[in-house]
Formats: structure tokens, C-alpha cells, sequence
């Protein structure tokens, strides 16, 4: 009885032992770490960077809203001399 627990212990530790990943294969290196780190700064910042072209692009498309689409904008040019009209379709 002894000598199958101690069978038992020793069958226990070595399975323990057995499957712990060896050290740096499982590990993950500072270098590593740092260069993560680098790639996620890099990231943001480019984040950022898209932010302030977006809050810019939809300041200016606003703008252009404003200027020819919701006050009735422009006139269309009138047709040159000689040239032929055209009517718009009616609308009904």
C-alpha cells in the first residue's frame, strides 16, 4: 500500500514537472514587451492623427452644405448664346 502511494506521489510530481512549459518558450521576453509597446504608441498616434483629418474633412463638408446646398445655393449659368436648352423633366 505504501509503495502505490508513493507510486502515486512520484507518478503526480513528474506530471506536475512534465507539463510546465520550459522558460522561454513560454515566456514572453521585455524586448518583446517593448516593441509592443512602441507599435501600440505608433497606433495611437495615428489614431489620432485620422481623428483630426476626419474633424477636419467634416468641418469643410459642412461648410460646402451650407455655402451651395441649403440656401438655395447658386444659380445654374445661364445656357451661351446660340447653344441649345434643355427643359427639365417635368415633375408629376
Amino acid at each position: 500500500m505504501k509503495k502505490i502511494a508513493a507510486l502515486l506521489v512520484i507518478v503526480f510530481a513528474l506530471t506536475i514537472v512534465g507539463c510546465q512549459p520550459p522558460e522561454q518558450a513560454g515566456g514572453v521576453t521585455q524586448a518583446q514587451l517593448d516593441s509592443l509597446k512602441t507599435q501600440i504608441q505608433s497606433l495611437q498616434s495615428q489614431v489620432d492623427n485620422i481623428q483630426t483629418a476626419l474633424d477636419s474633412l467634416t468641418t469643410l463638408y459642412n461648410a460646402h452644405i451650407d455655402k451651395f446646398h441649403k440656401r438655395g445655393g447658386t444659380k445654374a449659368p445661364a445656357p451661351s448664346k446660340g447653344g441649345r436648352t434643355v427643359k427639365p423633366p417635368e415633375k408629376g
